[in-house]
């Protein structure tokens, strides 16, 4: 190795424990700003404050850490009702588990549950009326503030609930989670929103009634942690969520949590330690100055290594075929199969379906009612002009109340919808 080359790792050395020292010396305390959501975590974005007010909320009643499986916590007793409280990124249930739990609610007992992610398996069980719906999670939206309502007016202050995101004391970017709105499509429909953004008044808490009981899903969990609790609104806002609970003892999910990437993976698999995203030993080691120290070492060595040995030692790295897109091989194959059928109304309402998907997607505009208000707004998102949507949802409206189709409609329709793909911004 050349003399250069060693000045080189020298200083590249040097350079690393500079920043390193910077970083991680104990000069101050410093916070982690990862969503834990652990009930023991006095870090801003643990749960020990909520934790605390749920212990007190209810002071003649009990209130049980559940730590393992939620299978034979849960009272199978209906003479005093109880309530069943998860605030985290995702739960995770296995099939004995979901059973305990829905057979609580529908004994008629309350389910409160705060989370970034809804399993499926669960979702699954809700009664949807007469609504042609199908459960495709919570949805979301990016801002750094939040402003938020109760339906029942007296739970509400002079002014909204206004939540931030915080990372390391600076507001920053986030994902705020909320209720497709098609979710409440009819009225036989079990859910009743209860709380809404005040942003297009969309809804991130509702009570779903199942049985005798209740569930009671809320989409931002992160308005009960410690960071949040700290300000009298936080305290005043969890109040009245927590109004809704039976006046009885409380069980808290400590067991269920996994991480909001594991809780969409929407599968059945056990994932056997279901603390690994908060209690892994990655974190500990990062918790400790030494071992901390180390590991970043350890990481820069790693790095100098692979800097100097890969050079010319890369192996040539092979042509790969390009990722197909087999959604639209999907979509392709269904619509032939309505085309050869002749059921050109099918195909119009699956096109349909697609267009008001890519509305919502882009511009952000609720499409349950489709009027003239949301043809203005759709107008003065898109630049299309309003007497071309007017046609094309009129054209909708009929042929959704119509048996029949004829080819010349179905291509009409089809030159409409071509024309907005093409010319709207």
């Amino acid at each position: 190795m050349k003399r250069k080359q060693y000045i080189y790792i020298i200083l590249t050395l040097l350079a690393a424990c500079t920043i390193l020292a910077y970083l991680f010396w104990p000069t101050k305390k410093r916070f982690d700003w990862r969503e834990s959501y652990h009930y023991e975590s006095k870090e801003p974005y643990g749960t020990f404050v909520v934790k605390e007010l749920l212990q007190n909320y209810f002071p003649d009643q009990s209130f049980r850490l559940l730590q393992d499986s939620i299978y034979g916590a849960l009272p199978t007793s209906t003479d005093t009702l109880s309530n069943f409280v998860f605030i985290g990124q995702a739960m995770l249930l296995d099939s004995t588990d979901l059973n305990a739990l829905l057979q609580f609610v529908a004994d008629g007992n309350r389910a409160f549950i705060a989370s970034k992610t809804l399993p499926n398996e669960l979702a699954n069980q809700f009664d949807y009326g007469v609504c042609d719906y199908y459960w495709d999670d919570y949805w979301g939206y990016q801002d750094t503030m939040v402003q938020l309502t109760f339906a029942q007016a007296d739970l509400n202050q002079d002014s909204a609930y206004q939540f931030q995101y915080l990372w390391r004391n600076k507001a920053s970017s986030y994902e705020w989670h909320y209720m497709d709105p098609e979710f409440f499509c009819d009225s036989y429909h079990a859910a009743v929103p209860l709380a809404y953004y005040t942003l297009d008044s969309i809804v991130h808490f509702a009570q779903i009634n199942y049985g005798e009981g209740s569930f009671f899903l809320h989409t931002i969990p992160l308005a009960f942690t410690n960071v949040q609790l700290l300000e009298d609104q936080g305290i005043a806002y969890a109040d009245g969520v927590f109004s809704h609970l039976h006046e009885g003892p409380i069980y808290w999910d400590a067991y269920s949590h996994v991480s909001e990437r594991l809780g969409r993976s929407r599968n059945d698999t056990n994932y056997g330690n279901r603390k690994l995203s908060g209690d892994s030993p990655l974190s500990y080691i990062l918790s400790q100055p030494a071992l901390a120290w180390a590991w970043y070492l350890l990481l820069a060595m790693a790095a100098l290594y692979l800097l100097f040995r890969a050079k010319r030692k890369q192996a040539i790295v092979p042509v790969l075929a390009p990722n197909t897109n087999t959604s639209l091989e999907f979509l392709s194959t269904i619509g032939r199969l309505y085309f050869i059928q002749n059921n050109h109304r099918q195909l119009i309402l699956q096109q349909m379906r697609l267009l008001l998907a890519f509305i919502r997607e882009r511009y952000h505009l609720h499409t349950k009612a489709l009027d003239t208000t949301f043809v203005e707004k759709l107008a003065t998102k898109s630049e299309i002009e309003q007497a071309h949507l007017s046609k094309l949802l009129l054209m909708y409206q009929n042929i959704k109340q119509s048996n029949f189709v004829s080819d010349q409609t179905f291509i009409d329709f089809h030159q409409l919808v071509d024309h907005f793909y093409k010319n709207c911004k």
